[in-house]
């Protein structure tokens, strides 16, 4: 198979989880917020990566130690800021509702998340035929998200669904504050190469080597949202729910959120590599449009656009079909860089 319809197909994988990572949060029954992120940070960010490691990449400590305290520093800075931008995430999502919270959020983590790493890392691509064209797709994914996220207003304004409730220019701001810290996964993944680079060179595969790129972030993350639950739960009261009597089933959801959580990141790794030298922008521009096609899907299975007004239909529609447009485009502008 051709790495870069490999790579895509990674994203596509990753994408489909990264969709489903809201529905978890919808089918609780008592736990809050600080409460299911407890279980899922845990199995997404310690459990399964040591796990994982353990089997492809037994010696990727050795790879941590060799990169060096600057890149697991960094690395850790960035994962420290993607853990806000993950809790941040999901009360943006609970107050402007799935189609709404995705829609702002992955708008402003496309641009931060793919243009970043571009400038930084591949500047002399930049004026290329080839990296206009992309630069054209990244452009295409942000106008489709943001034309979603109009067709998600005007179905609020119409159905006065969870997002006015909260107040919708607060739940905005949440939103985007979101956005931009979410994006600090890509940047610390995509700026702590070298660690998955002294993997391969103690023998590891190249595309198991980009977990151990991934570990230092997760570390960061882990700190950020287990101080953050952790503490709202004793301020609040709320671990009492860790006990009450739906907590089995709960827990049993934040086991699943991390669990797919886990799955819209290793594979979004893997497809980055295969997407070459640029996979780290044209891969998380692609991997953000993907997973607000899957989000919105899930937003229809959950009868979020239900009573929607044809108008507000109408320019999801458009939105989607930008969103569609604007892959096919990275597809084309990344082939054309070479790998």
């Amino acid at each position: 198979m051709h790495s870069t319809v490999l790579g895509f197909a990674l994203v596509f994988i990753a994408a489909l989880s990264g969709g489903a990572l809201a529905v978890p949060l919808k089918k609780r029954r008592q736990f809050e917020l600080e409460n299911i992120y407890i279980p899922s940070t845990l199995v997404m960010m310690l459990i399964l990566p040591f796990l994982m490691a353990a089997f492809v990449m037994p010696n990727w400590m050795e790879a941590v130690h060799a990169a060096g305290a600057g890149a697991v520093w960094r690395g850790a800075a960035f994962g420290f800021g993607w853990g806000v931008g993950s809790l941040l995430f999901g009360y943006g999502v609970t107050m402007a509702g799935m189609s709404v919270g995705f829609a702002t959020i992955m708008g402003i983590n496309t641009a931060v998340g793919s243009l970043l790493p571009f400038l930084v890392k591949s500047p002399a691509d930049l004026l290329t035929s080839g990296g206009l064209v992309i630069l054209l797709g990244i452009a295409g994914c942000v106008a489709g998200v943001v034309v979603c996220g109009r067709g998600g207003f005007l179905r609020e304004r119409q159905t006065g669904a969870s997002g006015q409730r909260h107040g919708f220019g607060r739940a905005l701001l949440v939103c985007a504050a979101s956005g931009v810290l979410s994006a600090c996964a890509n940047l610390g993944f995509a700026f702590t190469s070298r660690v998955g680079e002294e993997a391969q060179k103690l023998g590891v595969s190249p595309v198991f080597s980009t977990l151990a790129s991934w570990m230092p972030v997760f570390w960061g993350a882990t700190v950020a949202l287990l101080l953050w639950f952790g503490g709202l739960q004793i301020k609040k009261g709320t671990w009492r729910k860790n006990f009450g009597p739906d907590a089995a089933h709960d827990w049993l959801m934040g086991v699943l959120m991390g669990v797919i959580w886990f799955v819209a990141t290793i594979p979004y790794g893997m497809g980055a590599y295969y997407l070459g030298r640029l996979g780290t922008s044209v891969g998380w521009a692609v991997y953000m449009a993907f997973t607000l096609l899957v989000a919105n899907i899930f937003g229809f299975m959950t009868h979020e656009w239900t009573g929607a007004p044809p108008r507000a239909l109408r320019t999801l529609y458009t939105g989607l079909s930008v969103l569609v447009a604007a892959i096919v485009v990275l597809a084309i502008g990344n082939s054309m860089t070479g790998h």
